[in-house]
């Protein structure tokens, strides 16, 4: 597989609007981040937040066969209101989606979704995208119903943008994956959110799951540069533990 991180912020972007922390006053490439969206095989779109239109503008659309979304929130979902309008004769793209997270979708496409076509699929029933094996898992993401994403082709792929608690029976799903993309909100405890975890949790958590290769995505503002992180996570994990960037490419 093919991984594109076409965005890693949380919620809002990096640099924020009026700020000059250290974050937001860096020159590195890599602290310049739009919200979290992945891109896999260039063909399968892993959420759609506000960012889409722009980085659609650096791939070739044309190429898109299918959308996942992890869950409701605007900044995984506002993007659907330009993916309704594609022209030039695009073929309809496949949209598969949870019933809980359907709802919220359905706010920015309408009834039917121009040149989208929605397909409802399970929790936990595997279905088939070209070769990989996809498969949506439940997480606590506070309130929200929010659903990991389970990617296999040769490798297995895990996706999980916003959590705060993975249930002990989807432990068996991520278990001995040979990649994943997880929350990295907060370093720590400064700025965590009641539904995030921090770099420092999942550090544990891909020990505990044994998870071979880690990559922190959903950056957010009280974290520390990217530099400063990379360095961190040298120091207190290992080599196995990574902070994505907007643009980095994976072969997995």
């Amino acid at each position: 597989m093919k991984i594109k991180f076409l965005g890693t912020s949380a919620g809002w972007p990096l640099p924020r609007l009026g700020c000059n922390c250290e974050i937001c006053s860096s020159d590195d490439p890599k602290d310049t981040r739009t919200r979290t969206q992945l891109l896999v095989n260039e063909s399968i779109l892993i959420d759609a937040g506000p960012d889409t239109y722009h980085h659609f503008k650096k791939i070739d659309s044309r190429k898109i066969k299918a959308i996942l979304v992890s869950h409701e929130h605007p900044d995984h979902i506002l993007g659907f209101w330009d993916l309704t309008h594609i022209y030039n004769g695009y073929k309809p793209i496949d949209v598969y989606t949870t019933l809980p997270v359907l709802s919220g979708i359905r706010k920015y496409i309408g009834i039917h979704g121009q040149h989208l076509k929605i397909h409802v699929v399970k929790p936990n029933e595997p279905f088939v995208i070209d070769n990989i094996k996809v498969e949506y898992f439940p997480v606590i993401h506070g309130k929200t119903p929010t659903f990991g994403i389970k990617l296999k082709e040769s490798k297995i792929f895990i996706y999980i943008t916003d959590f705060n608690r993975i249930l002990p029976s989807q432990e068996k799903v991520i278990k001995h994956a040979d990649y994943w993309a997880i929350d990295g909100s907060t370093l720590g405890k400064l700025g965590q959110g009641p539904g995030h975890v921090s770099i420092n949790d999942g550090i544990q958590l891909a020990k505990d799951l044994k998870v071979k290769t880690t990559y922190f995505i959903h950056i957010g503002h009280k974290t520390g540069t990217h530099q400063y992180l990379e360095n961190y996570l040298r120091e207190n994990a290992n080599s196995k533990f990574h902070i994505a960037y907007d643009s980095q490419e994976l072969i997995v």
